[in-house]
């Protein structure tokens, strides 16, 4: 490969990817006739050029383009770093899905994107479940429509759609918005996240059996938008105080952290994931239809949840992290209370010790999320000892174990007679 004294960095990069994509003259092998086009700066800020080849080699033979994108990816990767411009995580097996057109010009009007309010929905639900089938059933009472995908015998799920329901969706571009016609838009598991796909979703969940096979199938062969009936477990009453046992479980999982190897992708992935389920539900909560500080970091740890291709993750299902399913079950349930405010701080904890997990392989994400925390903890100071004061129990009082408290018409119905059996038994003769 030829190089000019003095030629711009562009040039370099547009000499160097056609080198390696073999276009170039080498023993046995004519060249191709190409041209780089440099366009200046996008919409967006960024420096771009274009390559344009001719496939048609000066001898008539036909060039190869086997295995072109991952070449590539491999020149921009290298490029990235000997001009130290800000490295695309995805390259690392790491990123997530790129954004539309469409999509960025509805972030830069200050709009949501749907995929981001979707992927936030499906994540929460996803901690919260505790198996497949009330993965989707949660998915469809949180306002989605969910569809599945089947394999090729038609009667095993691999994938699954989703899409907002009951809202106008993003519209494709050139459809127009505002007038209630747009067409929902759907999105792969994979599309939202790597970490959402369902071969990764199952990782997280008990391995299956043939009756929670057997339900979860039931469940997706329910129409898109038809979650089922509940179930006992789901009628669940919270008292107020298990804000504090979840404070707990949170602060257990940072110590629990700091002893782990950063080395531990699959650990410290996990831990990632749960933390940014946690911030989407607390952003449910507390930010509710207007996305601020708690929504963006929520955001910027579903980024860090995404690892490496291929990592060891048998730590992910056998308990190599303590359990925040019931963390979530709170904040998706328990009353609102001036002791919700005292969670947040625990999780922001725990968003910084995952931020400082990412400062060696990807600062720039170790600093958007710091600068994050810091937005989420100047919004939303803990609550003053007077707002305790007047909603919490004595300090004596005992804290009910973290999770759902289960009430059914049948528990209901015997509660009558253990308070009898506590008096005495029933008393008899009143009224003769």
């Amino acid at each position: 490969m030829s190089t000019f004294r003095g030629e711009p960095p562009w040039a370099e990069v547009a000499r160097t990817a056609i080198g390696r994509m073999e276009f170039e003259e080498a023993a046995g092998r004519a060249p191709c006739r190409w041209i780089a086009v440099h366009h200046g700066r996008s919409v967006g800020g960024n420096e771009h050029i274009h390559l344009m080849v001719n496939l048609v080699r000066e001898d008539g033979t036909l060039a190869s383009t086997w295995n072109d994108r991952r070449t590539m990816s491999r020149v921009c990767a290298d490029m990235e770093r000997r001009y130290e411009l800000a490295v695309v995580e995805g390259r690392a097996g790491r990123g997530m899905p790129g954004y539309s057109k469409a999509e960025h010009q509805r972030m830069r009007a200050g709009e949501v994107p749907e995929r981001q309010r979707i992927a936030r929905l499906v994540r929460s639900c996803a901690l919260v479940a505790g198996d497949e089938a009330e993965f989707v059933r949660r998915a469809r009472r949180s306002g989605l429509s969910v569809r599945p995908r089947y394999g090729k015998d038609g009667q095993e799920v691999v994938g699954y759609s989703v899409a907002l329901r009951g809202r106008e969706a993003d519209a494709p571009d050139g459809a127009t918005r505002g007038t209630g016609t747009a067409k929902q838009v759907w999105f792969g598991g994979g599309r939202l996240a790597a970490d959402l796909s369902l071969p990764h979703l199952r990782e997280h969940w008990p391995a299956p059996t043939a009756q929670s096979s057997a339900k979860a199938l039931a469940q997706w062969s329910r129409g898109a938008d038809v979650a089922g009936p509940r179930e006992a477990p789901e009628r669940v009453v919270y008292e107020g105080a298990v804000w504090r046992q979840a404070v707990a479980r949170v602060d257990a999982v940072v110590a629990q952290l700091g002893q782990s190897a950063p080395q531990d992708a699959a650990l410290w992935s996990s831990a990632a994931r749960h933390a940014a389920a946690l911030m989407a539900g607390l952003s449910a909560r507390l930010e509710e239809e207007s996305p601020g500080p708690i929504t963006t970091t929520a955001d910027l740890l579903a980024r860090a949840a995404q690892s490496p291709a291929h990592p060891d993750r048998r730590l992910v299902r056998r308990g190599g992290l303590a359990d925040l399913r019931g963390v979530a079950m709170v904040i998706r349930h328990a009353p609102a209370s001036p002791e919700m405010k005292l969670l947040l701080p625990a999780v922001v904890a725990l968003a910084h010790t995952i931020g400082l997990w990412q400062q060696a392989e990807r600062p720039r994400l170790a600093t958007e999320l710091e600068a994050g925390l810091t937005r989420v903890r100047a919004a939303y100071p803990p609550p003053s000892a007077r707002e305790l004061a007047a909603h919490l129990r004595s300090p004596s009082a005992p804290v009910p174990p973290i999770g759902p408290r289960v009430t059914d018409p049948a528990t209901r119905a015997r509660r009558p007679a253990r308070r009898d059996q506590d008096r005495g038994g029933p008393s008899r003769g009143r009224g003769r």
